[in-house]
């Protein structure tokens, strides 16, 4: 059996190598390997965003007590701070809970694409027929994120895992996985 990487986790838990998790369908002698979620830095769009409403709220509440009156004021900044912390917290759990998990004997890909609608695939890792990783642009050279596409055999259900960080360590992985499920001899 080949040796995985060890123990290992960051600050945004967007890539964990062998995690103390467990999941609901998780069967009883899987192990967690490999837990990703999109880089923080594709994160920033929505961070910048929420950043600009909150200071045009604050500049807001510069001028709008010239026209409105106290309560109409206070009505104003409770609509607007539910607004925005409602898309900051939204954009958050839309990242945090869009993961990757691949164990000793799935790979797992939940995308959540917003509060009511999600889709889960999920494929054995003797179905995995190729594995392909893209890594570009300025930014994912430098900082190292990119795609896994994860393709399986005939009609199975193709897995994407979008801008993870690492991605060339999650395809050496999964390789090692494969090579495991597979014994020489044993192909297909």
């Amino acid at each position: 059996m080949a040796t995985l990487p060890p123990r290992s986790s960051n600050f945004s838990h967007s890539y964990l190598v062998r995690p103390d998790i467990h999941f609901t369908s998780q069967h009883e002698d899987e192990a967690v390997v490999l837990v990703v979620r999109k880089h923080p830095l594709t994160q920033l769009s929505w961070i910048i965003n929420g950043t600009i409403l909150l200071l045009l709220l604050l500049v807001g509440n510069m001028i709008i007590p010239n026209f409105f009156n106290s309560n109409q004021v206070f009505a104003i900044n409770i609509f607007g701070l539910f607004f925005i912390f409602s898309y900051i917290w939204i954009n958050f759990l839309l990242w945090y809970f869009t993961v990757g998990v691949v164990t000793n004997e799935r790979i797992i890909d939940l995308d959540f694409y917003n509060l009511i609608y999600k889709e889960f695939s999920a494929t054995t890792i003797r179905q995995v027929s190729d594995i392909t990783t893209k890594i570009g642009g300025f930014f994912g050279s430098v900082f190292n994120f990119g795609d896994v596409f994860v393709k399986t055999e005939g009609f199975a259900q193709n897995i994407e895992f979008d801008d993870i960080p690492r991605p060339s360590e999650v395809v050496k992985i999964i390789n090692i996985l494969m090579r495991d499920a597979n014994p020489a001899g044993d192909e297909g």
